[in-house]
């Protein structure tokens, strides 16, 4: 492998390892003030609707976050694949 291959083999590594840190903060941290106003509402006046509005708003926000990270994982795990053929061929 030239050089100039090694600088790009390890620039895609470097771009492997920031999607899967990518993904997993996407999955992990909640989106700040999401569901702040059905919480709110909720706490102020516990009632069985106001907890199902909170607890669909939770469930949203979850498929929105699904929804942004699992382009970015296709991506790292075709990334993945690719770099480990061209691993094994060198």
């Amino acid at each position: 492998m030239t050089r100039t291959g090694r600088a790009w083999h390890l620039v895609l590594w470097i771009l492997e390892i920031a999607a899967i840190v990518f993904v997993a903060l996407l999955l992990l941290l909640p989106i700040q003030d999401y569901a702040r106003r059905e919480h709110m509402a909720w706490y102020l006046h516990p009632s069985e609707e106001n907890l199902r509005a909170f607890q669909a708003k939770q469930h949203e926000e979850f498929l929105v976050r699904l929804g942004l990270a699992t382009p970015i994982a296709i991506a790292a795990l075709l990334l993945a694949l690719r770099l480990r053929s061209k691993s094994r061929k060198s």
